[in-house]
């Protein structure tokens, strides 16, 4: 197998094993003692083979939850999670998986490919010992029963390579049938398709799956290649399956002929034409060229931000985290199979409200350009679908999960156009307002925001008023007064989700995957307004020391407590306190989830990764600095490493935390640029631009910034 790339140290400290099982985490200290978990604790990432962004992935498949990796069964509470196989084994090697996500609709594992055993196809259904597994980013090897496997991504195909042991002929088969996982109600089917022998060992056509069709084309140099239906050979070259045989076992298989055979396979995919796939794979480098290939695309992408100082874990952890925050969403340039026009295309947007607080403005930050593809990719979902979507997945049913939320790509795009991506605004701002406010819109929660001032679940309420704010800013920056005082208007009526008496989100509600205390603390745009609802600072900071275990419960009090990250809701209340001057209270807890709640190993996360949205809190919060997205304005919090420098287009931006320490987490005072700086936020701006912020930490507080607080923005 391939020698890893050690000579590359970003991706040398990478270990895509990270939250493949269930947590095992250091031992609570202080606060983080007292926090609770609404969700399984296991990161449910994949150590498979992609590339940043990646349009593909593939991975050893044993139908477990929820990539389909591993021996978990489904888990939807906070108990540990159920294992659904004894062993650890598998089937064979499936692509394109989710990354860190719970349970969803639509479960990918295409083209399942299995290295067969002695009993040839009758055996393939069976899964075998998964050992011997080594990753590292673009790479992903190990061993089945005792034939070895390698695989490396591609832009938009896979590599193969299989060791078969001496003295066995070589035979590999590829379930076309194969999808979802071996659970209960997750499986999928093909609903149609068609695929033929091309010639000596080459197969190609495609598969309809959820919808969607997956063109392939799959070279094995060397090899026989033959088609299978369920348990006979079909005679000729061409098949194709209808929407009535759809649970048939549709299998397509390479022999080669020989003993002791070290193999490839390679596949080329697209979403639009077979033609594509033929094109990848005739020009595919060789294997060794494709590892070394894919490491270095890796190396570049994680070389976007440098850290100095710290320990050697929290060095993986770091760059760990920023790999999961770079698998998604998956960049499918030029594959829209709706609109079969070229341009950007994204899918794999299941957590998109989690994404878009954390992993979106980290995109936008750094790959302005992928920001713009993204931009354009959600104005064309608008202007296809009537409707800005709330998630997008490799299915043709868009704006399928409404019980998250509402409103997010309102927030998305008035962010990536404070980060300066470039875009066509006015027609932006156009869609979003005629999506809200008529067709599919009118109907919507957005129609019944329109009509009371108020929508249920009551966390909707505040995604809707922000989603106006959002669209008010982007109309006063390019110009249109009639929506922007509109916008304005029904931009205030997030007050109507609040209990006067409480100060928190009203409890005749339902709070998904949480509660009200949980969702009470988001970064609201008129904070200002917000603590003024509480009764002032000093009651709301008594709230939020309640609520992250500083403060018992007053008597009688129900209080639910920090999710400590085990689940996104209140992923941004750490940093709520800035908007009461306390910024010891948000470093305090900040260093709390990042030393109690992450770790190396497979059990290092404290639950679902969400596609990165985890795990970007943690690339954010460990450099200093936290996003507010559709705001321009960055938080400061309290640094994990001495220096972090972030290489953003209009220049490199350094935080240096001079004195930092374990318990040295606190802000003594703090310069910009050289001048002092009493502040505990930065202007999008002064980010952006580039400069250094330092940071004087000790391990006691000294009120920095008590005095300021981050701007709240109302009509």
């Amino acid at each position: 197998m391939s020698d890893k790339p050690i000579d590359l140290p970003r991706v040398s400290r990478v270990d895509p094993f990270l939250g493949t099982a269930e947590s095992e985490l250091p031992d609570p200290v202080g606060i983080a003692g007292s926090w609770w978990r609404p969700k399984p604790p296991v990161g449910n990432t994949h150590p498979g083979a992609t590339l940043p962004f990646g349009m593909v992935s593939a991975c050893a498949y044993s139908g477990a939850y929820v990539t389909g990796y591993g021996r978990y069964g489904l888990s939807l509470d906070g108990g540990p999670p159920p294992v659904a196989f004894e062993k650890h084994e598998a089937l064979g090697i499936a692509h394109f998986q989710q990354s860190g996500t719970g349970r969803i609709r639509s479960y990918y594992n295409y083209l399942l490919t299995t290295p067969l055993g002695p009993e040839g196809l009758e055996g393939r259904a069976e899964r075998r010992l998964l050992t011997d597994e080594r990753a590292w980013p673009g790479y992903y090897a190990g061993r089945i029963d005792d034939v070895g496997f390698e695989l490396t991504a591609l832009p938009k195909g896979m590599l193969h390579r299989y060791r078969f042991p001496e003295g066995r002929s070589a035979e590999v088969a590829v379930e076309l049938s194969a999808g979802g996982l071996r659970i209960d109600g997750m499986e999928a089917y093909p609903q149609g398709g068609a695929w033929k022998i091309t010639g000596e060992g080459a197969v190609e056509g495609h598969v309809v799956m959820e919808g969607i069709p997956v063109h392939f084309h799959c070279s094995a140099p060397g090899a026989e290649a033959y088609l299978w239906e369920d348990e006979e050979a079909i005679d000729g070259d061409g098949y194709e399956v209808t929407l009535e045989v759809q649970k048939r076992q549709a299998t397509f298989g390479f022999a080669f002929r020989g003993e002791g055979r070290e193999i490839e396979l390679c596949f080329g995919f697209s979403l639009r034409e077979t033609d594509r796939c033929r094109a990848t794979v005739a020009s595919a480098p060789s294997f060794g060229e494709a590892v070394r290939g894919a490491a270095e695309r890796w190396e570049k992408e994680l070389s976007a931000i440098e850290v100095e100082g710290g320990t050697d874990t929290q060095h993986e952890v770091f760059e760990t985290a920023f790999y999961h925050s770079l698998i998604k969403p998956a960049d499918f340039l030029d594959e829209n199979p709706f609109s079969r026009e070229p341009g950007p295309f994204f899918l794999d947007l299941s957590t998109l409200w989690d994404l878009y607080k954390t992993q979106l403005p980290l995109m936008m930050s750094l790959w302005p350009e992928r920001g713009a593809a993204f931009v354009e990719f959600l104005c064309e979902v608008a202007q296809r679908e009537g409707v800005f979507p709330v998630s997008y997945l490799m299915d043709n049913a868009p704006d399928r999960f409404t019980k998250q939320a509402s409103g997010l790509c309102h927030a998305i795009l008035e962010d990536a156009r404070i980060r300066g991506i470039e875009g066509d605004w006015d027609r932006v701002l156009s869609l979003l307002w005629r999506t809200s406010q008529s067709g599919k819109g009118r109907k919507s929660r957005f129609g019944e925001y329109g009509r009371s001032g108020v929508v249920d679940p009551l966390s909707h309420t505040l995604d809707i008023s922000y989603a106006h704010y959002c669209m008010a800013r982007m109309a006063r920056g390019v110009g249109h007064q009639l929506i922007h005082d509109r916008a304005s208007v029904l931009s205030q009526h997030w007050a109507k989700a609040f209990d006067d008496d409480t100060g928190l989100l009203r409890e005749d509600s339902t709070y998904y995957e949480g509660e009200n205390w949980n969702y009470s603390f988001r970064l609201l745009h008129d904070m200002k307004g917000r603590i003024r609802l509480a009764r002032g600072e000093r009651r709301f900071v008594a709230l939020l020391d309640r609520f992250f275990g500083f403060d018992e419960p007053e008597h009688r009090e129900r209080v639910f407590r920090f999710e400590g990250l085990n689940n996104e809701p209140d992923m941004e209340a750490p940093y709520a306190y800035l908007y009461a001057g306390r910024h010891d209270r948000t470093a305090h807890v900040v260093r709390r989830v990042m030393d109690c709640q992450f770790t190396t190993g497979p059990g290092g996360l404290p639950g679902n990764d969400d596609s990165g949205g985890l795990s970007s809190w943690l690339v954010w919060s460990a450099t200093g600095l936290f996003p507010v997205c559709g705001q321009p304005v960055m938080l400061i919090g309290s640094p994990w490493f001495e220096r972090a420098t972030y290489h953003l287009p209009g220049g490199d931006f350094t935080v240096v935390a001079d004195g930092n320490g374990p318990e040295r987490f606190h802000v003594r005072k703090a310069f910009l640029n050289g001048e002092p700086l009493d502040r505990c936020w930065l202007k999008m701006e002064e980010f952006l631009g580039g400069g250094e912020l330092r940071l004087e930490m000790d391990g006691n507080p000294h009120g920095f910034a008590a005095d300021s607080r981050p701007p709240s923005y109302s009509p």
